[in-house]
């Protein structure tokens, strides 16, 4: 767990990129579904919630799988499900651009890692992923942004992992606070 200032919610300070997952990995559809209402109770600009979740199970998560580079292929692949993070890029009501789709979409993702944290599961959120394969994959429309892709599972044995992966998989030093405030 991080050490933090000042006192904050457990879930946030213990919350990180964890890599190391179980290997027969089971998470329910219900739990995937609170995770995404979770996500849901996120502030977006007018309302609009332009977030969207592709959760990836079975045959579909294998199609995710394969968008992703090999070195997160190699730890998310025991995921019980990935999830592709969208934008809707328009608002709803008018039809113009919404320039903070992508604000909002990482806001609710945030919620979404948090409620996963509180359950005792992880949600890995990952660039590293080839984003035209994805949309081909899936046949997302252009109106979507996709944002990221998340594997979510129970936290594992850190053995599992390579010894790359292993290096990698530990609570990321923060900056100081001083360094955000302007």
């Amino acid at each position: 767990m991080r050490t933090t200032k000042y006192d904050m919610l457990d879930v946030i300070r213990e919350r990180f990129a964890n890599r190391a997952l179980k290997q027969d990995n089971q998470v329910s559809d219900q739990t995937l579904e609170a995770l995404v209402e979770a996500a849901a109770q996120a502030p977006s600009c007018f309302n609009e919630q332009p977030w969207r979740f592709l959760i990836a199970k079975g045959e579909r998560k294998d199609r995710l799988l394969a968008t992703l580079t090999p070195v997160n292929q190699e730890w998310a692949g025991r995921a019980a499900a990935l999830v592709l993070t969208l934008a809707k890029k328009t608002f709803t009501y008018n039809g113009n651009n919404n320039p903070w789709h992508l604000s909002d979409a990482g806001c609710a993702a945030g919620f979404f890692m948090l409620e996963a944290q509180r359950r005792g599961l992880t949600a890995h959120p990952m660039a590293g992923f080839d984003k035209k394969a994805a949309r081909a994959a899936f046949l997302i429309p252009e109106e979507f942004d996709i944002v990221h892709v998340m594997a979510v599972g129970e936290p594992g044995d850190l053995e599992l992992l390579s010894e790359k992966n292993q290096a990698r998989n530990h609570p990321g030093t923060r900056k100081a606070i001083e360094e955000f405030i302007l």
